[in-house]
């Protein structure tokens, strides 16, 4: 916003963008967004995806998976071990809605759940 007001006070544009250590395409981006929608299109905005769009399990489905991590051992559910890990969960997982996950996929889902080991 301040490389747009000091074009709008008259400074060339390859100034103003020597001034902000930008390219003068930047400042004509810049320009143009401010001359089609004002001020509105100059402000930042969240990035990425909202939390939960565009997850694979349903809410309901994460809720079955944590309440089963919670609830029993691997074992008890046909899996191998005493402990779970995240391959576990990841077997659980595909055993249940056969969707696989990476670890790194099902440690997100950890996390978003509030579990970590």
């Amino acid at each position: 916003m301040l490389a747009v007001s000091a074009l709008v006070e008259g400074r060339d544009r390859v100034e103003v963008a020597a001034l902000f250590k930008v390219s003068v395409r930047a400042v004509d981006n810049w320009w143009a967004k401010w001359q089609a929608s004002g001020r509105g299109a100059l402000l930042s905005r969240a990035r990425g995806r909202r939390v939960g769009e565009h997850q694979v399990l349903s809410e309901a489905e994460q809720a079955a998976v944590r309440q089963a991590v919670l609830d029993h051992i691997p074992c008890d559910l046909g899996l191998s071990g005493q402990l779970w890990t995240r391959g576990q969960i990841g077997e659980l997982i595909f055993k249940l809605y056969r969707v696989r996950f990476t670890e790194p996929g099902v440690g997100k889902y950890l996390k978003r759940w509030g579990l970590t080991f």
